[in-house]
């Protein structure tokens, strides 16, 4: 029976030659002829349908449209969760019978940061069975009337209302949004696409950081509101008007087969249903050379795997199990055009007017609202809940606290406390470039080198660890410096914060692509669970850090936070050498759950 026993009992060839949900073939070796050569090609999964509502298939306009609509809706949400932690310091100063102590005021961040993460134990679900275009438009519809109804309250307590509805309205651009990258994008593509989007998500909050300050001080504290609730209302409208339904439901991803084959090939199998109920491993992808592609026939409803009777795992070739016959080039392309033309005619085309509908509705409530919860049995859930939640609180307290070390002596910035996130927005810069340059190159370069061309998601890992370790050292760095303050330490504030910055960028951005990759439509109830620690750690720290700091200065909070941060880090390590064996044995979980 698959199962941990079981994954962690299997030699290392079986565990390369098994196929668990999100292992994929990705490279095809020697299928193109170039220059009198046969060479590698590059295989794209998902499969898309002939269907031109497909997300796979939507012209490059449409997809870049609703790519950078989730981007500016991750940029916004951060914007207005973090523009109002350098004018923190600003309150008592423009509202001195309402005065408050600091430990109060880092409250509009802290609950603010919590419902960016609480909020999708609603929406996730909901998008799940209405579709992600309906709850996208009404989260940011949601941001948008809290931000103008920010801008006419002067009570702290309406105040602290109003961020915690900003909060639940902004929560969506954390984990539908990528959902969203990951529906449009194959496999090979998702990384550098990804990694645009975190790097949108986490210059929200450094130019949110950078320019809440002056906008308090010229326009008055509460203009944030105003111009919050003008980018709001932006990413309402492209919402509406940019983004198609992208939830998108496609057949079994294997491979069906012509009825031609001869009965002898044991590993061909007639089924019913696409998911896989086997006494061990299923075998779940299978990708066929596209010289046998002639013979296929999309009509039937057969798939592939290896049975527990039949195959032995550490001695199974999946790229070789078949000997089917060759057909001309000529044959193959006039089968596949007359095959691509009927199945087109089948679909109504997707025009820009059908693109703008609503109406999706998948039903069970009440399973996709408990959902979320039983995705905590997947490790590489934890893991990820863990880093992200770690990431984000760093970066919350260093916001929250920066502005205000700088406001005082023997920095004094006043108004331009809010130069300490140009160090994040640097860090921004490099852990973009460095995430989109080596994310889907490690996945091919891996694939490439694998006798199957499989490509596993674990591949992308380890380009995390330079990230982990360079934030956990920042946190670090930012204590030391904000202890013993000096002339110049306001670089080393600079440089910590820049640190973090570099590493929230990459990290979220491979465990994104590893969540999708992995576990498809499970995804995006990981997201849900990963969102809340992301809100629940950032939420305790940035809460308690300020009586922490007033007690016992910045060096003990800040080694705390950086231990936590480093033990949260190793976590990565199990994951980078057991991954696929977890995969294994929890890929009867999955597959009953897409």
């Amino acid at each position: 029976m698959p199962g941990w026993d079981y994954a962690f009992s299997l030699t290392r060839e079986a565990v390369k030659a098994a196929t668990p949900p999100g292992t994929v073939r990705l490279i095809e070796h020697s299928a193109t002829q170039r220059n009198g050569k046969y060479v590698d090609r590059v295989v794209k999964f998902p499969t898309p349908t002939a269907d031109p509502a497909d997300p796979l298939n939507w012209a490059p306009w449409m997809k870049t449209a609703c790519l950078m609509t989730v981007s500016l809706y991750a940029f916004v949400s951060n914007f207005v969760s973090a523009s109002l932690a350098p004018a923190l310091v600003i309150w008592n100063v423009e509202f001195p019978e309402s005065a408050r102590p600091f430990q109060d005021l880092t409250q509009l961040v802290a609950f603010n940061v919590l419902l960016l993460g609480l909020g999708n134990m609603v929406w996730v679900p909901l998008a799940n069975v209405f579709g992600r275009r309906p709850i996208l438009v009404l989260s940011a519809m949601t941001l948008f009337i809290a931000s103008i109804c920010g801008a006419y309250t002067t009570v702290f307590s309406h105040v602290l209302a109003i961020r915690v509805f900003q909060g639940i309205g902004g929560s969506v651009s954390e984990t539908v949004a990528p959902a969203i990258v990951g529906d449009m994008f194959f496999v090979h593509e998702r990384g550098t696409w990804m990694a645009l989007y975190t790097a949108s998500l986490v210059s929200g909050s450094v130019v949110g950081g950078i320019s809440g300050g002056y906008i308090a001080v010229r326009l008055g504290w509460f203009s944030i509101f105003w111009v919050s609730a003008a980018l709001s209302g932006i990413t309402l409208l492209c919402a509406a008007l940019l983004v198609p339904e992208t939830l998108y439901e496609r057949k079994s991803p294997c491979l069906p087969v012509h009825r031609a084959i001869p009965r002898n090939y044991r590993y061909w199998h007639r089924t019913t249903a696409p998911y896989l109920s086997l006494g061990t491993l299923p075998s779940m992808h299978m990708t066929l050379p596209s010289r046998f592609l002639g013979s296929l026939d999309q009509d039937l409803n057969m798939t592939w795997y290896h049975d527990s009777s039949s195959c032995d795992l550490s001695s199974a070739d999946t790229s070789s199990s078949i000997d089917a016959p060759r057909f001309s080039k000529q044959g193959r392309s006039m089968r596949s055009s007359r095959r691509t033309t009927a199945a087109t005619a089948r679909y109504p085309p997707f025009t820009y007017l059908r693109s703008l509908r609503f109406g999706m509705y998948r039903g069970n409530l009440l399973y996709q609202f408990m959902k979320p919860w039983f995705t905590l049995r997947l490790p590489s859930t934890w893991i990820v809940m863990l880093q992200y939640g770690g990431l984000v609180g760093g970066m919350a307290v260093i916001s929250t606290v920066g502005p205000q070390i700088l406001s005082l002596p023997p920095y004094q910035w006043g108004q331009n406390s809010g130069l300490l996130f140009i160090g994040a927005l640097v860090g921004i810069v490099l852990g973009g470039l460095y995430s989109s340059m080596l994310a889907d190159e490690r996945l091919k370069h891996f694939a490439k080198h694998q006798d199957h061309g499989f490509a596993e998601p674990e591949s992308r890992i380890p380009i995390m660890l330079p990230s982990l370790a360079i934030a956990t050292g920042g946190l670090l760095v930012f204590g030391f410096c904000a202890e013993y303050p000096g002339k110049y330490q306001w670089l080393g504030l600079e440089f910590a914060f820049g640190m973090m910055a570099f590493a929230l960028v990459q990290v979220p951005s491979v465990w994104f692509n590893y969540l999708i990759d992995a576990y498809a439509q499970l995804a995006s109830d990981c997201f849900v669970m990963t969102c809340i620690l992301r809100g629940v750690i950032p939420f305790a720290w940035t809460f308690f850090v300020s009586q922490w700091i007033e007690r016992d200065g910045y060096l003990i909070p800040f080694g705390g936070f950086t231990v936590m941060m480093g033990v949260f880090a190793l976590l990565i390590v199990p994951l980078i050498w057991t991954g696929k064996r977890m995969r294994i044995a929890t890929a009867r979980f999955v597959v009953a759950n897409q």
